[in-house]
């Protein structure tokens, strides 16, 4: 998947009932869990993307845009915000 896609993916989660969490949830079941640990314990990272999209959702939202390029809410706006989201996700990628 690529990082586009990857924040299409979370943005899209992020505003369903579901969420990020329910999702991860649903995607770790047993196979990726430390069994050995709490629910919360994840064995392999690879499959974090509730942490790394909170993150990023926080980190790049459309007040940071505004404040950055001087943009009015639109379309011009959202590219923007998916592209610096692209961005920050390539960055903070382990």
């Amino acid at each position: 998947m690529t990082i586009a896609k990857k924040v299409r993916f979370i943005e899209k989660i992020d505003k369903t009932q579901l969420g990020l969490k329910g999702l991860q949830i649903v995607v770790y079941c047993d196979r990726s869990r430390n069994l050995n640990g709490t629910k919360e314990d994840i064995e392999d990272k690879q499959y974090d993307f509730c942490s790394i999209g909170k993150k990023m959702l926080k980190a790049v939202d459309g007040e940071y845009i505004i404040n950055k390029y001087n943009i009015k809410p639109g379309i011009e706006l959202g590219k923007k915000l998916h592209e610096e989201r692209v961005k920050w996700l390539k960055n903070n990628l382990k």
